[in-house]
């Protein structure tokens, strides 16, 4: 079925919330705010200018987006108790934002081509995340700070990026990335630190920065202008770097 001149509003207040909104075709749009209890909502759009804005408060949160195609956009806020959340996007000019406060934090978006982004930020508790990006003009940015923290970020093709900083207890962390204009940057403050970041054509790139306690760091770069620097302050350090062809250089630091 076709539909044209989309647009949506849900605003829920208490008790047993919910929410779903499906549209296919032509202005997309949508904003759905539940403010307490069991919250929960879920907005698929298809096609033209997509966007669409959840905000859940408080209680069971939960969020689903899906989108199709072309100015994607996205942006969900969430604020406390059972958080999740889970943003997928496929094409043209996708986006997204989670920001997601407090108990059982997780996240993950998705997104496929053209121009990509994404950031999610992350306070407290069971934090984790996980972002895959796949063609164009890549970038990533998650911000973790406290409790079982753990992020992911895959990214494929073009104008790749990512930046993940996680603050304390449990910290891990992983970015991978293939072609073209590869950099990655992950700091990571105190406990259980880890870090594994690879890299594979063209402009790598990657500093890692762990603070203290249980550090390792993995990096492996392939092909092009490489470089590394891993800098381990305090406790378990060890570190390993494998780089293989063009620009490469290294520096670790590792201290006590």
């Amino acid at each position: 079925m076709f539909a044209q001149f989309n647009n949506s509003n849900v605003l829920q207040v208490g008790l047993l919330n919910d929410s779903d909104v499906d549209q296919i075709g032509l202005l997309n749009d949508s904003d759905v705010l539940q403010l307490g209890a069991l919250n929960a909502s879920d907005v698929d759009q298809e096609g033209a200018f997509n966007t669409s804005t959840v905000a859940q408060i408080g209680i069971a949160n939960t969020s689903r987006v899906d989108q199709l195609g072309i100015a994607n956009d996205s942006d969900v806020l969430q604020f406390g108790a059972l958080n999740d959340s889970e943003v997928d996007q496929i094409g043209i000019l996708n986006g997204s934002t989670v920001t997601q406060i407090g108990i059982a934090n997780a996240s993950d978006v998705g997104q496929f081509g053209v121009l990509n982004t994404s950031d999610v930020d992350q306070l407290g508790l069971a934090n984790s995340s996980t972002v895959t990006q796949i063609g164009l003009a890549n970038d990533s940015d998650v911000d973790q700070i406290g409790i079982l923290n753990t992020s992911d970020v895959d990214q494929f093709g073009a104008g790749n990026g990512s930046t993940v900083f996680q603050f304390g207890l449990a910290n891990d962390s992983d970015v991978d990335q293939i072609g073209i204009l590869n950099t990655s940057t992950v700091a990571q403050l105190g406990i259980g630190n880890e870090s594994d970041v690879f890299q594979f054509g063209l402009a790598n790139d990657s500093d890692v920065t762990q603070i203290g306690f249980f550090n390792t760091s993995l990096v492996n770069q392939i092909g092009a202008f490489n470089t590394s620097d891993v800098l381990q302050t305090g406790l378990g350090h060890n570190s390993v770097v494998n780089q293989l062809g063009v620009g490469n250089m290294s520096s670790v630091t590792q201290s006590n």
